[in-house]
């Protein structure tokens, strides 16, 4: 079993919490960080940033108190989309958006007010995809699919995963599937892994992690990772947290032994690829219920990367690879004209790299042996669905990994 090793970051930021929410915003490479529960009769609405060395609180005003909401970024229009939580006394179903800056509520229909559903963006048709949750008034878990465009919610499948609350997802953008995992009923955790398509839900694995709650998902670059988690969300005992990570290539799992951080469930993750690396803020190290869980709150940071820094792990130096670096030209570029991307090697190879190039949408880029750079051109839209003139975030990935990005500007 390959070895994962995490590096802890930080312990001074933002305050022990449970059931929060991360997503990175590529344009301004950051992390966001937004809510939470302590487990001691406090509930958060702060927001904080992470820029790999510190964290800052951004912003106290906006969304109210809650847990067990969900965020994802919309890289098309440059927002992160949070919807829905519990506030304490009842579950919400607001929609809110955050543009570097402040927060905006977009919304207060579409989905029924729930928690501990899940969301993720689909980069390639532009939609924040949500999925099941707990209902307001403590009833059976939802199983409705929903779609956000930035205006509306729309609903687009009643069938598919069955009803499920504290599931993962996250969006792989080099098959241009959403993946689902996990989630309870009214019972044990389920162990299935689904995939979206934009249409139709399939059903595609049933083995490899053990059913898991409140456990925390990404993709990175070429694979969704998954960490932690507990076997049930309900009082039946044997309860397990679990402190594994697995990997999701889209035919099969696979376990990674971890060094590092314990386990836990109802901890945030978020993939930072303009460093290339996971990062992993808070949760709670015994079941939520448990008497004086409040101490077993957590308020780490820890990362990991595929590629050692050149400190050594936790060397605090930038992460290399066989990507050195992304430029766009022209720059700024014209609504309805073209962007052509050149992604530079970090040195000469004796064998072709295909590099995942995420401008407007994802598109494989082949780099011909001992060549040290390749380009791809990207059509931009007349009609964006973004305010202009508007910072357009261009990723790419090598075969290790490890991403390197840039900006340009869209008038």
């Amino acid at each position: 079993m390959a070895k994962l090793l995490w590096t802890q970051k930080q312990d001074i930021g933002p305050r022990p919490r449970y059931a929060h929410a991360m997503a990175y915003d590529a344009a301004r490479r950051r992390v966001l960080l937004f809510g939470g529960d302590s487990l001691a009769g406090h509930l958060f609405n702060d927001t904080w940033d992470w820029d790999g060395s510190d964290w800052t609180q951004v912003e106290d005003l906006g969304p109210g108190p809650r847990g067990g909401h969900s965020m994802a970024y919309d890289s098309i229009r440059n927002r992160t989309v949070l919807f829905g939580g519990n506030s304490g006394g009842a579950d919400l179903n607001d929609t809110w958006e955050w543009d570097g800056s402040a927060w905006t509520q977009m919304q207060n229909a579409g989905p029924a007010a729930r928690a501990f559903h899940a969301t993720a963006f689909d980069a390639a048709r532009g939609r924040v995809v949500l999925f099941g949750g707990q209902p307001s008034g403590g009833g059976a878990p939802l199983e409705d699919t929903w779609e956000w465009d930035g205006e509306d919610w729309s609903q687009v499948e009643d069938s598919g995963p069955p009803p499920r609350s504290g599931h993962v997802m996250t969006y792989d953008r080099v098959r241009h599937r959403t993946v689902l995992f996990g989630g309870a009923g009214t019972g044990a955790a389920f162990s299935d892994t689904w995939e979206w398509d934009g249409t139709s839900w399939r059903h595609v694995e049933d083995v490899g992690p053990r059913g898991a709650v409140g456990a925390a998902m990404v993709f990175r670059s070429k694979v969704s990772t998954l960490f932690g988690g507990i076997t049930t969300s309900a009082g039946s005992a044997p309860r397990e947290l679990f402190g594994l990570t697995w990997e999701w290539n889209g035919t099969h799992w696979t376990a990674r032994q971890d060094m590092g951080v314990g386990p836990r469930l109802g901890h945030a993750m978020a993939f930072d690829s303009g460093r290339g690396c996971v990062v992993l803020f808070g949760g709670v190290t015994v079941p939520p219920e448990s008497t004086g869980a409040a101490t077993s709150v957590k308020g780490d940071t820890w990362e990991h990367a595929d590629v050692t820094s050149p400190g050594g792990p936790g060397g605090g130096g930038p992460v290399t690879g066989i990507l050195g670096s992304v430029t766009a030209a022209p720059d700024p570029v014209m609504r309805g004209g073209s962007l052509t991307v050149t992604v530079s090697l970090a040195g000469p190879l004796t064998t072709p790299v295909v590099a995942v190039v995420d401008c407007l949408g994802v598109r494989q880029l082949m780099i011909p042996p001992m060549l040290l750079t390749g380009s791809t051109q990207f059509p931009v839209p007349q009609v964006l669905p973004m305010p202009v003139p508007a910072s357009l975030p261009i990723t790419a990935t090598g075969p290790d990994g490890v991403s390197v990005s840039t900006t340009v500007t869209v008038v």
